[in-house]
């Protein structure tokens, strides 16, 4: 009496002739790809700084580390008023002029009073050169240090005003490294498009093998022995 055996069964995809090259086409590029190492990006990624940039921060620099000649000027008239200033030889020839005047007219009284040599007259007539000379210097000096004080405080805006221009050269460099930089992105990109234009070439040949018209399997199968 005779058993049978089980059969196997073979299902085997069969490429349509006109197919047969792209496969074979298929196969090698797959396998070339494999083998392909690694193609490093030579092109900069980076825009360095404009020229532009530079001079900003070139300014920025000198002027917090040397200021500016403003405030240098301004630093200078300050201590030289916490030092106590400088004589004015233009005001002392006009004291001087005015305490003439005033020796003058005391001469003047006192010949016609026949007084000289009074200590009264004496004493005010010191008195009148120093209420001059006072009155004189003390008004000049206000006036000088208000001037002084005010053109001090205005020395800030216009030494400040160093940093707005580097500033401003900061801003408009800043807009010359991003267009260097997206000339330098767009760059790279091509690259990347580059080395991927294969695995896409790739994929597009073995989407010719899904669903190809004329493609068919083949089933055979082994029957059990008696």
């Amino acid at each position: 009496m005779g058993g049978g055996g089980g059969g196997e069964s073979t299902t085997r995809q069969n490429i349509p002739d006109e197919l047969r090259p792209l496969a074979s086409a298929y196969a090698d590029k797959a396998i070339s790809l494999s083998n392909q190492g690694f193609t490093p990006y030579t092109g900069d990624r980076f825009a360095d700084l404009s020229p532009a940039q530079q001079q900003g921060i070139d300014a920025i620099t000198q002027r917090a580390t040397q200021g500016s000649q403003t405030i240098n000027n301004a630093e200078a008239a300050l201590n030289q008023n916490i030092q106590g200033g400088q004589t004015n030889p233009y005001l002392d020839q006009m004291v001087g002029k005015a305490q003439d005047s005033v020796r003058s007219q005391f001469n003047t009284g006192a010949v016609n009073s026949g007084s000289f040599g009074n200590s009264g007259l004496q004493e005010q007539f010191q008195k009148g050169l120093g209420d001059v000379a006072t009155s004189m210097y003390g008004q000049a000096y206000d006036q000088d240090k208000q001037r002084q004080m005010q053109s001090i405080g205005m020395a800030q805006q216009f030494g400040n005003q160093a940093y707005q221009d580097a500033g401003q050269l900061l801003n408009a460099g800043q807009l010359q490294q991003d267009q260097a930089q997206q000339q330098k992105d767009f760059n790279y990109e091509q690259f990347q498009e580059q080395q991927n234009l294969p695995y896409k070439q790739l994929a597009a040949m073995g989407g010719a093998f899904s669903g190809a018209p004329g493609q068919s399997s083949t089933t055979s199968s082994t029957g059990g022995g008696k």
